[in-house]
């Protein structure tokens, strides 16, 4: 498969055309002192960077003025049981940072998933939580790879309020959701300091899994952060329990997942730290992205009230 030069990416469809382009552009040049031929690869998913594959590498472009000299050092830490690419080169091309790294074969487990039976889902969280502890299990020597925030965990109390004040003021929530919104944010950020601090993925998304009948790799370590390891676990229940639309679903692979948290959380500040984690998650996703005209059908608005609702949204099996 190629991607044509002249169409509109679905993953590039709310970003600046000519950003788009310039970010094309620079992909293109990297790929070519790998050899490859940017016309001919395919284009992947991932929404903080652009990704394109084939020609037996995988070339990555941040869209903005990002340096992933921390992303690589962290990635050549991990024991080769995580599965990551072997990484060929990185480096800055006119502000915008890249990686290279060796093709591998297998399939994005996100578009893999409408395929798979629910056995095989089943079978694929289990995996990517397989994945995802031999990291964990590493901390001690990824410390000094990882910062103690980023991606959806701000670097403070007072960030993560300030975030909450603008999505409040963005979604117009009753006082009820406002009052729950607060509680939950100050009950992770008390509790987050009381716990192990693993080195989490930070993005635990089936996007960022490759599948060849099984989880081969796990990709993409951009959000890596310090932090107790309910960061990883909240997104793993979500990725299994929640449609494309942002409803929760019964299935095997949200079992699974369940399992594995339950399992896996601290036995004392646990239920307050997943939940925390999953409304960050959540506010960050709002906070950075344009609001549709119909909020209420917004996935992140619908997974966010149900966070905030007295069953506690996706992750009610554990709050319970």
């Amino acid at each position: 498969m190629t991607e044509s030069s002249k169409s509109i990416h679905p993953l590039d469809q709310h970003r600046d055309p000519t950003s788009t382009a310039l970010v094309r552009s620079l992909a293109a040049k990297v790929a070519a002192l790998y050899g490859g031929e940017l016309a001919r690869m395919q284009r992947a998913n991932g929404y903080s960077n652009a990704t394109w594959v084939g020609n037996g590498i995988a070339v990555r472009i941040a869209h903005t003025a990002v340096d992933m000299a921390r992303e690589v050092a962290f990635v050549r830490a991990l024991p080769k049981e995580v599965g990551h690419p072997e990484i060929l080169g990185e480096g800055i091309i006119e502000g915008h940072g890249w990686i290279v790294s060796a093709e591998v074969r297998g399939q994005n487990l996100h578009e893999a998933w409408p395929a798979l039976t629910p056995a095989q889902r089943g079978a694929a969280v289990r995996q990517l939580w397989a994945r995802a502890q031999v990291v964990h299990d590493v901390s001690p020597s990824l410390r000094k790879h990882v910062a103690s925030h980023g991606g959806f965990i701000p670097a403070t109390l007072d960030s993560a309020i300030e975030a909450a004040n603008r999505v409040e003021i963005k979604l117009g929530l009753s006082s009820a959701q406002q009052s729950q919104l607060h509680k939950v944010i100050e009950g992770y950020f008390r509790a987050a300091s009381l716990v192990e601090q693993t080195a989490n993925h930070g993005d635990l998304a089936l996007m960022n899994a490759l599948w060849e009948g099984e989880v081969v790799a796990l990709l993409d370590f951009e959000f890596a952060v310090l932090g107790p390891v309910e960061i990883d676990l909240c997104r793993l229940v979500c990725e299994a329990c929640v449609s494309d639309d942002g409803y929760r679903v019964d299935s095997e692979a949200g079992n699974a997942a369940i399992e594995i948290a339950a399992r896996h959380m601290d036995p004392i500040h646990g239920l307050a730290l997943i939940h925390g984690a999953a409304i960050l998650d959540q506010l960050r996703d709002i906070d950075i992205w344009k609001a549709p005209e119909s909020i209420e059908d917004w996935r992140p608005c619908r997974l966010l009230a149900g966070l905030l609702s007295v069953d506690g949204g996706y992750l009610a099996p554990l709050l319970r």
